[in-house]
C-alpha cells in the first residue's frame, strides 16, 4: 500500500478515533524503515488455549505478532527489538478499540500483544481476553511511575503494562478565540457558534455535562448522568459537529474549539501553530493505552519480552519522543526531549492531575446508562 493511499484512508475513514490522524513525523519515519503501518492486515492464525502460568510460546518460532493503534510507534522500537532479541516481528495496525475487540474475542486472531485502552482493559479482563503478566519475565517494570503501577485500571499491572497517556481538554484557534478559552463556558462565545465540536464517545463527551455541573465524571448517579445528557442537548445546538476527527476541522479552520484528546491537539498544533490546548478549569480526564497478552496468545514469552524491552529507559524515551505523548516510565525521562518534557500540557502538575481521574470501571448496568444518555444527545 502506497504512502499516499495510507494518508487518503487515514483522512477519509469514519471510524478514525483520537489516534487515526496522530504522529505524521512516526507515521513517515516507520514507512522509511520499511514497517508496514497501513490498513489492517489478515490476522495472523494461531491456537488456542494459553492462559494462566508462566508465559511460554506454545509455538516454537522466534515470532512475535502485534496489533496496534495507527502511527503509535517510533521508528526503531521494533527494529531495536528484533536487534536485540532475533524475534521478527509482524506489527498490524486498528483503527478502534471496537476492531480490535472483535478481532481478539474471535478466538483465532493470533496476536501476542494488543493495545487497548485502560476503559476497555476491565471489559478485556471481564471477557476472559487478556491474560495474567507474568512480573518475573519483566524486570524492568520498576521503571514505571507510581501511578501507573497503582492505577484503579490495574493495580499492580497484573494484565497491562502502559505504553503511553495524555489527557482531555480543549484545542481551539488563537487567532479567532485569543486567550478567553479557560473551561467550558468557551463554547458560548460568539465566534464558537457552530464552530465547536465535542467527542463522539459516551463517556469523554457527557463529562463535559458532569464536570460543568459539578460532578464526578466518573459518577453512577442515575441522575446526575440524566442531567449531564440535558447539559449536552443544550450544548448541541450550538455546536458544528459532535466527532472524533478533530485534526482536520482544527487545523483548515472550519472549527475552531473541540473537546480533544492531548495528542491530536498537539498534532493539530505541528500543523497549523495557531492551535492551543488547555485543560478546562472544571477539570477533564487522563487515558493511557495499554500493552495486554491475548489469552490465545501463540508468542507470549516473546510478548513479555517486548514489553520489557520498551521498558527500557532509552526505548521508552524514543517512543515519546516520537509520537508526542506522555511517557509512564520514569526511568525514560532523561532521555525525553526537554521541550516534550517540560510542556505542562504533556507532563501536567500534581495538582492539574488531581483534576483529571482515569475514567473508571463502573459496571455493566452503569456504563448503560451512560450508553444510553449519550444516545439521547446523539439523537436528540
Amino acid at each position: 500500500m502506497s504512502g499516499s493511499v495510507r494518508i487518503a484512508r487515514l483522512w477519509d475513514d469514519r471510524r478514525m478515533n483520537r489516534r487515526n490522524m496522530l504522529r505524521s513525523m512516526a507515521f513517515f519515519a516507520i514507512a522509511a524503515n520499511g514497517l508496514t503501518a497501513c490498513a489492517i492486515s489478515e490476522a495472523p492464525k494461531g491456537e488456542n488455549g494459553g492462559q494462566g502460568g508462566r508465559a511460554v510460546n506454545r509455538v516454537d518460532e522466534p515470532k512475535l505478532n502485534f496489533y496496534n493503534w495507527t502511527d503509535y510507534i517510533a521508528p526503531d522500537t521494533i527494529s531495536s527489538f528484533q536487534a536485540a532479541t532475533g524475534v521478527k516481528v509482524t506489527y498490524d495496525n486498528f483503527s478502534s478499540n471496537d476492531e480490535m475487540e472483535a478481532k481478539i474475542a474471535s478466538g483465532a486472531a493470533g496476536y501476542d500483544l494488543v493495545v487497548p485502552s485502560d476503559n476497555f482493559l476491565r471489559r478485556f479482563v471481564r471477557g476472559g481476553l487478556v491474560r495474567e503478566l507474568d512480573r518475573d519475565l519483566i524486570p524492568n517494570l520498576g521503571n514505571l511511575e507510581r501511578r501507573f503501577a497503582e492505577a484503579d485500571y490495574d493495580p499492580g499491572n497484573r494484565y497491562s503494562v502502559p505504553w503511553a497517556w495524555g489527557t482531555t481538554g480543549l484545542a481551539y484557534s488563537k487567532t479567532v478565540l485569543g486567550d478567553r478559552v479557560t473551561g467550558f463556558s468557551a463554547y458560548d462565545l460568539a465566534e464558537a457558534q457552530g464552530r465547536g465540536m465535542v467527542l463522539d464517545e459516551a463517556r469523554d463527551g457527557l463529562s463535559i455535562g458532569l464536570l460543568a455541573l459539578g460532578h464526578d465524571p466518573n459518577t453512577s448517579d442515575a441522575k446526575q448522568i440524566e442531567d449531564a445528557a440535558k447539559y449536552l442537548l443544550g450544548l448541541k445546538k450550538k455546536l458544528g459537529q459532535i466527532s472524533s476527527d478533530v485534526i482536520e476541522p482544527l487545523t483548515s479552520g472550519q472549527m475552531v474549539l473541540a473537546q480533544a484528546f492531548s495528542g491530536d491537539a498537539f498534532q493539530a498544533r505541528r500543523a497549523n501553530p495557531a492551535i492551543a490546548y488547555t485543560i478546562p478549569k472544571e477539570g477533564g480526564l487522563s487515558y493511557v493505552d495499554l500493552l495486554c497478552v491475548p489469552k490465545d496468545a501463540p508468542h507470549a514469552l516473546n510478548a513479555h519480552r517486548f514489553i520489557d524491552h520498551v521498558l527500557r529507559p532509552d526505548v521508552g524515551a524514543a517512543l515519546s519522543n516520537a509520537v508526542r505523548y506522555g511517557s509512564p516510565n520514569a526511568a525514560a525521562k532523561p532521555f525525553i526531549d526537554k521541550e516534550l518534557l517540560n510542556d505542562p500540557l504533556v507532563y501536567p502538575s500534581a495538582e492539574v492531575l488531581a483534576r483529571l481521574p482515569f475514567v473508571k470501571d463502573l459496571g455493566r448496568e452503569v456504563e448503560a446508562k451512560y450508553a444510553d444518555a449519550w444516545t439521547k444527545v446523539k439523537t436528540g
